[in-house]
């Protein structure tokens, strides 16, 4: 028998769904509301005999280890790795190395520091000025939940003592995911007194962190971010692609953004299919993780010139994706945070208003240049004709 064979029998496809599904017995089966497609009365059906599951709605129809590369956005390999993991089973041709072991250990480690975190924002008295923070932005305890937020407290060793003295993990791995920094033979916090976001690979798994100051008027940069490192690489995670999974693929398209507090406050609105690339540079990897979702894409980066610059370099990266492309117009002067804080519905008209991406490039010529005179008009065809002649 071989493996594949040997890990479907030793799992339960109603355990695996149920996890992720609110089943309801139907008969025989079991019926929920679908994951893949909008609907108000379930047709997503699962036969525990036969361990299967299809949809009479969508028609998406599988085993457990389909569900999960459907639902997790996951390959073949890393649904059977999880569901060899929950049966206990361990894969000869993914037996972990030493390496791979070690990695485990920096996952844990980068997860643990997650939960400290966490833990200071939401319930320690040290988190209260950042809480007031989360207030006054508008940011709910249902938010701070979901996104798992958290506060680095203003301590040199905080999260260090911590890991180190009360958990009993190395020094190095704490160096080597980021977390502390090394200099003149001394070892401290890289994060301090921040509100922290965790960075999730598209499994879940916590892979770095982004640290945002709490006051505007330090001279300190507003933003750091973890280094570069074995588990975490910018260009290839979204912000908010785990979290929102399931809404994103629902509406048959992801708004991409900016920033991290673009995507919260967006959610907040009831904009709930977002992400965000965190900079202004959508890579080829990041439209490669879409694709496994969606094949709709709206960019909805902000209105300075850097952000009309940065769509105009998406074009390409989602067009080689084999993705569809639309632009939204946001006011002038709004990020899709501000709108989704002071204007919710004006954020979701914008988005369901989006223009093809060839109307946005001959409208942000128009307003960059004079189109009465001929030096504008030049500028114009010059901007708009390499766009024009690639339809």
């Amino acid at each position: 028998m071989s493996q594949v064979q040997d890990v479907k029998q030793a799992i339960d496809i109603l355990e695996v769904i149920g996890q992720r599904l609110q089943l309801q017995r139907a008969g025989s089966n079991y019926k929920a509301v679908c994951p893949f497609h909008s609907e108000k009365t379930p047709s997503f059906f699962v036969n525990q005999d036969l361990q299967r599951y299809k949809c009479f709605g969508c028609g998406r129809s599988g085993d457990a280890l389909s569900f999960l590369q459907e639902y997790e956005g996951m390959t073949f390999g890393e649904a059977l790795e999880q569901l060899a993991d929950q049966a206990g089973i361990t894969l000869e041709r993914f037996r972990p190395s030493s390496q791979e072991q070690r990695g485990k250990s920096l996952l844990e480690v980068l997860d643990l520091a997650k939960e400290y975190y966490h833990f200071l924002l939401t319930q320690h008295r040290l988190g209260g000025l950042a809480r007031d923070y989360l207030k006054q932005r508008g940011i709910t305890a249902e938010s701070t939940k979901v996104f798992q937020l958290g506060f680095a407290p203003a301590k040199w060793d905080g999260i260090l003592t911590y890991l180190t003295k009360k958990k009993k993990y190395s020094p190095q791995l704490l160096e080597e995911v980021g977390l502390i920094v090394r200099r003149n033979g001394r070892q401290y916090d890289r994060f301090r007194d921040r509100l922290m976001f965790p960075l999730k690979d598209h499994r879940g798994q916590v892979v770095g962190f982004a640290g945002r100051l709490l006051n505007d008027q330090a001279q300190e940069a507003k933003y750091i971010n973890s280094p570069e490192t074995s588990l975490y690489h910018k260009s290839k995670l979204l912000y908010g692609y785990h979290e929102l999974r399931q809404e994103i693929r629902k509406a048959g398209q992801a708004v991409v953004m900016e920033g991290e507090l673009d995507v919260i406050s967006s959610s907040q609105a009831h904009l709930n299919n977002v992400v965000a690339i965190k900079g202004s540079a959508l890579t080829s990897d990041q439209a490669r993780l879409l694709k496994r979702l969606v094949t709709k894409v709206v960019l909805a980066l902000d209105t300075d010139a850097a952000g009309v610059t940065a769509t105009k370099r998406a074009v390409p990266v989602i067009e080689q994706a084999g993705l569809e492309l639309r632009v939204a117009s946001l006011p002038a002067g709004k990020d899709p945070d501000e709108l989704g804080r002071s204007n919710p519905k004006l954020l979701r008209q914008s988005v369901s208003q989006a223009v093809s991406v060839y109307e946005f490039i001959i409208e942000a010529a128009l307003a960059a240049h004079d189109a009465t005179t001929p030096d504008g008009k030049r500028y114009i065809m010059q901007e708009v004709a390499p766009y024009i002649s690639a339809i």
